[in-house]
């Protein structure tokens, strides 16, 4: 066996080891047949039988878990019958508002239960203010003055329900509720009040975890409020606290309470082990759903009220957590398995095909422009477009898709301005070409911004893609160790099969990656139009609320319009493609100008397939989720949370198999463009740092390839590590892409503008140029500099260096009489095209 299988071998093994630990190593969450059959037999049980509120908690844990049959036309009659009543009317309002057929109607309860909270004689406002919390209703503005009035007031129940209320649609830094809590609620119905709403509202920092966690440890045992306290902070624990001491004080009083004869323990116990979906306290809620210790009263007979009502949060919390905490099937894992094992066999085979550095970083110079093409598009897509561009649809609607528009304009510009040059100048780096004409220094600051915008890019794809979708996807606990483990393994068989097939391996699989990529998109629309019943019922027919107004013009004080996302994706495309090593790599591995542009061509249009199926993706998901609230978490909204959705979709939506098939479409999407980043900065280094500054003697083209493959291995530790940092970088998933990934995009192009298309141009004018643009750049990221939003760094960036380059290089020339750099740029050029 020779060396290079026998390498294989020992990877092949320490990938499927490393992925049967963190497989086995999950526990089952899957509820059987019977057991599910039984949940919902005593949710509609119990609302058919019991009185009240009984009643109104089954139904209102019916229409959770998506059964809403039966619950409207119940409490129709309940509402003939009991309308009237206080406080139960608020309750059957309340459900009638949730299962209501129209806006219109849902709108008429929420009128009624209005009324009831400005009115200061009603006996049942304090029920009012909670169901109007519950249902998410802005009480600071369509009950403004009764809102203040008793905000303003003493902090009895009705001010705790009320502050709740008071934060639905509002954005808080800090949580009132909280706040409330920790400055000191006297008395302990409104504060075990307090705890109950903070349960319902989001997730909190680490500093105010260990306050809420202090203050439920110092609760008397015998206060009232304690049980809410305890299980509202240990709803909100985050990872980093998870094997605390105060935690697990907690979790043990929490576990305690099964054994309670108070029914609203028992419920608090199963809520809580619900929000959290752990399931190895299943047996725990299936004895509650059986009621084998049932509650009983002074006289020691079953309270059969209380012990309905525990049994259908049980039935609640077993389907919730059935709905809500899925895990990929050992059939899926055995397609990821194979997957990845097929990407590393790849790499071994080009491996043994590669002679020479040429070969390793161009391929040889004559590769297919189709495939090259295809490996272009996979390159720019990312992991990241495919995880954000459905997410943007979601939250924000079509109008980022509208900049496909601009790709025949982006196209012309690339295809007959910026490719015949390059293909011109036979180099192996891109910024070989800037050394050519405007020398060393501006090469080196073009190597620099290169290096810097790819390790950002890599490491972002790395922490997006295990955070985002690999944590959710595949089931694993949202650890330190775990995070850091599953970054390895993903780095780790993309360095192999990079270092081992160069240029080659990386475009075959790119071409495979492409192809999984897309079809698991296709696949997900084929699904959910099975699901709907046709290919257009889940097309919305109106512009959805959440997606704000659409505008046509450029503004780069607004977010998002028509103009400003033509504008953005023509920058984006032609800097990307005009000075990216790894978009320049691709045209150099092809033949001649004609095959050049083939290959941009294809990407092109492969990426316009891709973001029309992405973004049909993004209404498909969204379709399905709002038909299908159940499977959201405590806290989730498809406006809030609208990046984890298609991820989520993987697990709820798909079948076993077709799961496993498109996570490794995501795994793909980040190897590909993990391993083009690989080889393009392994490629720049070697060029234009190693080659540079090496002093020795010219080495052996064997070791030159040895030592690129060598570089190829750093460079992914150093992304690793990078990866951990990126987690820092405020924002959403869409914010860190931009301020991360496309921060250096447009101050590299300046320097190829310069270089190319400004006769004059001289090295310390582009210099200063490309100096303000990086200024520029940061300070609209960071600081939203003159208020441009942070959607517009590229076009903000470019102009400014392109003005400042052409203004200082001008006068460079023609005041300080620089005319010796334009004539050597000039006799270099003709040079190299000889």
């Amino acid at each position: 066996m020779n060396s290079s299988l026998k390498k294989f071998a020992l990877y092949s093994f320490l990938l499927i080891a490393s992925i049967v630990f963190f497989s086995c190593g999950e526990k089952s969450n899957v509820l059987t047949e019977d057991d599910k059959n039984l949940s919902y037999e005593v949710l509609d049980k119990v609302m058919h039988e019991e009185e009240q509120w009984v009643k109104v908690h089954a139904a209102e844990y019916k229409l959770q878990v998506g059964d809403p049959e039966g619950v409207y036309e119940t409490f129709l009659e309940q509402l003939d019958k009991f309308g009237e009543l206080p406080p139960y009317r608020i309750g059957i309002w309340r459900v009638l508002a949730k299962s209501a057929l129209t806006k219109q109607e849902r709108q008429q309860y929420i009128d009624k239960i209005l009324a009831v909270f400005n009115d200061p004689q009603a006996t049942d406002r304090i029920h009012a203010a909670e169901t109007l919390a519950k249902l998410g209703v802005p009480v600071s503005t369509l009950a403004k003055a009764t809102t203040e009035e008793i905000l303003n007031g003493e902090k009895g129940s009705l001010w705790v329900y009320t502050l709740w209320a008071s934060m639905q649609g509002e954005e808080n830094d800090n949580n009132p509720l909280l706040e409330a809590l920790i400055s000191g609620i006297p008395e302990e119905i409104p504060r075990l009040q307090a705890a109950y709403a903070l349960k319902m509202e989001g997730e909190i920092s680490e500093e105010s975890w260990k306050k809420l966690a202090s203050l439920a440890l110092d609760e008397p045992d015998n206060s009232i409020a304690k049980v809410h306290l305890l299980t509202a902070a240990y709803y909100w624990t985050g990872t980093e606290n998870q094997y605390s001491a105060p935690y697990k004080a907690i979790e043990a009083q929490i576990l305690a309470l099964q054994h309670s004869e108070k029914k609203g323990d028992r419920m608090a116990l199963a809520m809580a082990i619900s929000h959290k979906g752990d399931w190895k306290h299943q047996p725990l809620l299936l004895g509650m759903l059986r009621n084998d210790a049932p509650i009983k009263n002074e006289v020691n007979e079953q309270d059969a009220a209380a012990n309905a009502d525990v049994m259908a949060t049980a039935a609640f919390a077993l389907l919730h957590m059935e709905q809500t905490t899925h895990q990929l099937s050992t059939f899926d894992w055995v397609i990821v398995l194979v997957y990845m094992l097929g990407m590393m066999l790849i790499g071994y085979i080009f491996s043994k095909k590669n002679k020479n550095e040429k070969d390793f970083l161009l391929g040889g110079g004559k590769m297919n422009p189709v495939a090259v093409g295809l490996s272009l598009f996979a390159t720019l897509l990312s992991s990241l477009s495919y995880l954000s561009y459905p997410g943007e649809m979601i939250k924000y609607g079509p109008v980022i898709f509208s900049g496909v528009l601009a790709f025949p304009l982006i196209y012309y510009i690339v295809g007959w301005f910026l490719i015949p040059r390059f293909m011109k100048l036979k180099v192996t780096s891109a910024y070989e070409i800037l050394e050519i004409n405007l020398g060393v220094s501006i090469r080196l600051l073009a190597t620099f911004l290169f290096l810097s915008l790819r390790f950002l890019w890599m490491g972002t794809i790395i922490f997006i893609t295990v955070n985002t979708a690999i944590i959710s996807i595949f089931g694993f606990e949202d650890s330190t160790s775990n995070i850091l483990w599953i970054s390895i393994i993903l780095i780790g068989v993309t360095i192999i099969y990079t270092t081992m097939g160069g240029l080659k391996a990386v475009v075959f699989t790119d071409v495979i990656q492409s192809c999984v990529l897309l079809g698991g998109a296709f696949l997900t629309l084929v699904l959910i139009s099975i699901y709907f019943g046709s290919a257009t019922s889940w097309i919305p027919t109106h512009w959805l609320d959440h997606w704000g107004e659409y505008k046509w013009g450029i503004d780069a004080r607004e977010r998002l319009s028509i103009g400003n996302a033509l504008l953005m994706t023509v920058i984006w495309y032609v800097a990307s493609s005009g000075s990216d090593q790894m978009s320049i790599q691709r045209f150099l591995a092809t033949e001649n100008i004609q095959t050049a542009r083939k290959t941009f061509a294809v990407s092109l249009i492969t990426s316009f397939v891709a973001q029309f199926l992405l973004g049909l993706v993004g209404l498909a998901v969204l379709a399905y989720f709002l038909d299908n609230p159940q499977f959201l978490s405590a806290g989730e909204s498809v406006a809030t949370h609208a990046d984890i959705l298609f991820p989520k979709f993987i697990l709820v939506g798909l079948p076993i198999g077709i799961s496993g098939l498109v996570a490794a479409g995501i795994l793909a999407a980040a190897m590909s463009s993990l391993s083009s980043g690989l080889s393009a900065t392994s490629s720049v280094i070697s060029e234009d740092l190693f080659k540079r500054f090496s002093r020795k003697a010219k080495p052996k083209k064997v070791n030159q390839l040895k030592r690129i493959r060598i570089l190829s291995l750093f460079v992914g530790i150093f992304t690793l590590a990078l990866s951990l940092l990126i987690s820092r970088v405020e924002g959403n998933l869409y914010d860190v892409v931009v301020k991360v990934v496309n921060l250096f995009v447009s101050p590299l192009f300046v320097l190829f503008f310069m270089a190319l298309f400004i006769p004059f141009a001289t090295a310390r004018g582009v210099l200063i140029g490309g100096l303000i643009s990086i200024a520029v750049a940061i300070a609209v990221a960071f600081f939203k500099f003159m208020g441009i939003e942070v959607l517009f760094i590229t076009p903000a960036s470019l102009f400014s260096g392109i003005v400042a380059g052409v203004v200082f290089s001008y006068i460079d020339h023609k005041f300080l009489g620089n005319q010796e750099t334009m004539q050597k740029r000039s006799e270099k050029i003709i040079d190299q095209s000889k």
